[in-house]
């Protein structure tokens, strides 16, 4: 355990839990029936509900990444692993091998950033150990996360008192602690202000929404749901301004997470335009615009650099939904089935051009950004499931001056790779038995 309280990865080497869950157990949320209703946000416990990195891993953790001159980070979503966990299983093992071997000074990753659907079909606590602590038991670092629709979404006969408390109970806690459902797993709960919140680290600010429980479209004001979470963003952005003008400079990425896209080639999922107004609105008054923009919901990975009429400034929006959940989205076709072609060019429908520069709907994988005072590199790992091997599909570099993108050398978008990483192999248990095989010593 950490001198602030939190504890990540078991203790290595650790034996595996032997359990198993009746088949019946695991398909029986695939049949429920739900339409999903949009959902009132339980308040932060925090006002305002920001956190910085130092509050979990330590002021001397922060200053050894402050002096690495960069700060290295893993971000993906989607990654619930119901009815198939072996997708979920390679990524996790993937992630976790990322940071064997490195310290801050030679590129270690200080922390994941989850983009939602924690856990499907309806975000159920009795799922959290199959889909979250189960299959990040060697992930030697802090967890942050932004809810999905299916962590909020809720059916009738489910045993909670509002949407969102399992995720509210396992990632706003006000001090670590154990969650029941971690069992024998030594991650403690993650103690952020509420479940749209602020991350302040080195190089970077984090600004994270929640956008409801829709499988169509996102929505973070308006209704039900209200005007606070808009409210927070604005101020937020108008922080970040304030930030950046007595610098003089760039000092920080400034980074929006929100599950549901902005934009999106899925043909089982929808771009959600009113909640960009919506963000957009609050940058346009404050004044300042993200450096990058990320997103899951559509189950695969896709870029688009968009093209501020305004100033020419180039901000990239990604689509990160390929971290687990069994069934990858396939892009809409258009003309004879004709596939969407990157580089492909339109606009926004606001004026601002809008380009398709990557998408990969085949294979599983994560982010890992990298952030620096002058810039931000962001690589599109997928996962070789048979070989355990992480590789580069797409890479690119925002210079945090210039507000401009340059692309370095991707895969075409079927997921052709290169530059393949190792990782040690373990054993995925199948459906119906969705914990560890056997007794075996682990790695």
């Amino acid at each position: 355990m950490s001198s602030t309280g939190f504890a990540f990865a078991n203790p290595q080497p650790s034996p595996d839990n032997f359990n198993t869950f009746d088949p019946g157990d695991v398909y029986a949320d695939s049949a429920v029936v739900a339409t999903p209703v949009t959902e009132a946000i339980p308040a932060p416990w925090k006002n305002p509900p920001v956190m910085a990195l130092a509050d979990v891993l330590g002021n001397s953790v922060v200053q050894q990444i402050q002096s690495s001159g960069q700060i290295v980070l893993h971000s993906v979503g989607d990654t619930g692993g119901v009815k198939e966990p072996s997708h979920q299983f390679a990524v996790a093992d993937c992630l976790s091998a990322d940071l064997t071997g490195k310290d801050y000074s030679s590129g270690r990753p200080a922390f994941f950033f989850h983009l939602g659907d924690v856990v499907y079909f309806f975000g159920q606590e009795r799922y959290y150990y199959d889909q979250f602590y189960d299959p990040y038991r060697d992930y030697a670092g802090p967890i942050f996360a932004i809810p999905g629709n299916h962590d909020g979404e809720l059916f009738p006969s489910e045993p909670v008192k509002y949407s969102l408390q399992p995720f509210y109970e396992n990632f706003c806690s006000k001090a670590p602690s154990k969650d029941p459902s971690a069992k024998g797993f030594a991650r403690t709960t993650m103690t952020q202000g509420g479940v749209y919140f602020t991350l302040n680290a080195p190089f970077a600010k984090i600004i994270g929404l929640y956008s409801n429980t829709g499988e169509s479209v996102g929505v973070i004001s308006g209704g039900v749901v209200g005007t606070q979470q808009t409210a927070f963003l604005l101020a937020q952005l108008q922080a970040a301004a304030a930030q950046r003008k007595q610098s003089g400079s760039a000092p920080f990425a400034l980074i929006i997470a929100v599950h549901h896209p902005p934009f999106t080639i899925s043909s089982e999922h929808f771009p959600s335009p009113q909640m960009l107004a919506d963000i957009d609105a609050a940058c346009q008054t404050a004044g300042i615009w993200p450096d990058l923009v990320l997103s899951g919901h559509a189950h695969l990975y896709e870029r688009y650099t968009r093209v501020m009429k305004a100033d020419g400034r180039q901000i990239p929006y990604l689509v990160a939904g390929n971290g687990g959940y069994f069934n990858l989205s396939k892009p809409k076709t258009g003309k004879n089935g004709a596939l969407p072609q990157p580089g492909a060019v339109g606009n926004d429908g606001k004026g601002n051009q809008l380009t398709l520069m990557a998408y990969n709907d085949n294979v599983f994988g994560f982010l890992r950004i990298t952030v620096n005072a002058k810039s931000i590199q962001c690589q599109s790992l997928g996962v070789d499931e048979t070989t355990r091997t992480s590789s580069v599909m797409d890479q690119f570099t925002v210079d945090l001056t210039k507000h401009v993108i340059a692309s370095g050398a991707s895969a075409n978008k079927r997921g052709k790779k290169a530059k393949a990483v190792t990782v040690i192999k373990r054993k995925v248990p199948k459906p119906g038995a969705h914990s560890r095989m056997g007794k075996k010593k682990r790695r």
